[in-house]
């Protein structure tokens, strides 16, 4: 038997390095390590483990997983403007951001404009305060928000034939 103790181990070490070499090949830790396998009640705790910076409990099964699966790649490019949409796009937002130098005319340096299209998810305070959330916690911190255009494209079906659609903007333009 191989084993890393050295020559000098007491009879109890080697006992133990024997007795306990199959440990880690449980099926139980070999379940953690696959996302997709694990169960649910364990979620929180490996989000927890893989620094997941925003958990909702209320999240579907399906969510909670992605979020977990994506947090190292999100920790990599924290700061940058692909993270601001990544962290949007997850819960169904198509996003544009128009950094200051790409702006026309330019904006105020370390400004960004804003445009989120809800894609038929309706507008709230709570949806604009979690849309707040996610861009302030992606964003570098020398990084300011501009402008904030979000668009709802609700969807009215009546007896499965006819589909209306209106769009709302909502605007927030910098104060003076």
């Amino acid at each position: 038997m191989k084993s890393l103790l050295p020559p000098n181990s007491t009879f109890l070490e080697k006992n133990l390095t024997k007795n306990g070499k199959n440990a880690f090949d449980l099926p139980s830790i070999r379940i953690i390590k696959d996302i997709d396998q694990v169960p649910a009640q364990f979620l929180p705790f490996i989000a927890y483990q893989k620094s997941v910076d925003y958990w909702d409990e209320n999240w579907q099964d399906t969510l909670k997983r992605y979020v977990i699966k994506k947090s190292k790649e999100q920790h990599k490019i924290k700061g940058t403007a692909a993270a601001v949409k990544r962290a949007l796009e997850p819960f169904g937002y198509e996003v544009k951001l128009i950094e200051w130098f790409k702006a026309e005319p330019n904006l105020t340096p370390g400004t960004f404009n804003l445009e989120l299209d809800l894609i038929g998810k309706s507008l709230s305070q709570e949806v604009f305060n979690e849309v707040n959330r996610l861009v302030s916690d992606a964003k570098s911190v020398s990084r300011h928000l501009g402008n904030l255009t979000i668009t709802s494209n609700p969807t009215l079906t009546i007896h499965n034939i006819l589909v209306h659609q209106t769009a709302n903007t909502f605007c927030s333009l910098p104060r003076d």
